[in-house]
């Protein structure tokens, strides 16, 4: 049994009252200011999950997405026990971390991308709509003190005229912060299948192929590990996206750009403290150049 003293927590775990037994806690201890999610046993020890929110306005969103999924019947964690007053659900436990699944299962890794991007799909297809360019929150961020970091010039130019094109891309429901520390797998009649118990950001206002590229840059993590690993998911992926339209290809490096700005406080303390560019400041101004040509061949090909 693991357990954390009250005092080292912002949220605490409240379930023992209602007869439930902590194991331990799964997500980061920089998130349990917002959200505290916990491995947790009934009193007939059956594994469940729980989620405790810290506002009221996160714990009506996560109850409404997975009813959301429930109703068009997309593969998720079910809820089995409701707390509003604690702020707290309780979902069935299903799954096991797809990023350590892999490790273990090496064999595994085509049937693995081939569920990810399934799941992301089936996902993106709930509410799908037609939209002018909505540029990530994430990239929006790093824009606002562009001139500070002397980064993605060329992006912050051609992106206004983008959404001002009459170019439309492709929306539906998603989760803005696809890594693969957040998505899940598991066995079904012996066939994998993905998911995602996460879902602080689950939006309605995403691109399936930016999903892909935002998750296809978080591989990068594997090369600590598995550099063989790491280049077999990344060839799938690439594989898969040079076949696209140009639409997509822009989307899917536009993803890959997310989630390298998603270290902001990084890139800021680097800059601050003078040190040498890094190899992470360099692969953002190469996607700046990547993409800022993908945006312009669209904007060519509209006045065609």
């Amino acid at each position: 049994m693991h357990t954390l003293p009250s005092s080292s927590l912002k949220l605490d775990f409240i379930l023992e009252q209602y007869g439930y037994r902590l194991e331990k806690v799964l997500n980061n201890e920089n998130r349990w200011g917002t959200k505290l999610v916990c491995l947790i046993s009934d009193k007939d020890s059956n594994r469940c999950v729980s989620t405790t929110c810290a506002t009221k306005e996160s714990y009506l969103e996560l109850a409404k997405t997975l009813i959301l999924l429930k109703k068009k019947e997309q593969f998720s964690p079910r809820a089995i026990k409701l707390f509003p007053q604690n702020k707290t659900i309780v979902c069935n436990y299903i799954g096991e971390s797809l990023s350590h699944y892999i490790l273990e299962n090496p064999d595994t890794i085509t049937d693995s991308f081939i569920a990810i991007s399934h799941y992301l799909k089936e996902l993106n297809s709930i509410k799908r709509s037609h939209k002018r360019l909505i540029i990530p929150s994430i990239i929006n961020d790093v824009l606002e003190i562009s001139e500070v970091l002397d980064l993605l010039p060329k992006i912050k130019a051609i992106l206004p005229v983008l959404i001002n094109s009459k170019i439309y891309f492709v929306y539906g429901c998603g989760i803005e912060d696809p890594h693969i520390w957040n998505l899940r797998v598991v066995n079904c009649a012996d066939e994998l299948q993905a998911f995602t118990a996460d879902f602080d950001y689950f939006s309605q206002n995403l691109n399936y192929s930016w999903e892909l590229g935002y998750l296809y840059a978080t591989f990068r993590w594997f090369r600590q590990v598995s550099y063989f690993m790491n280049y077999n998911l990344e060839n799938l992926f690439i594989s898969l996206i040079e076949n696209s339209d140009p639409k997509s290809n822009f989307m899917f490096w536009l993803g890959v750009l997310s989630s390298y700005c998603g270290y902001k406080e990084s890139l800021l303390l680097r800059i601050n403290h003078d040190f040498q560019i890094s190899e992470h400041r360099k692969i953002i101004r190469n996607l700046d150049n990547k993409i800022f040509y993908l945006a312009k061949r669209l904007l060519e090909r509209n006045q065609d």
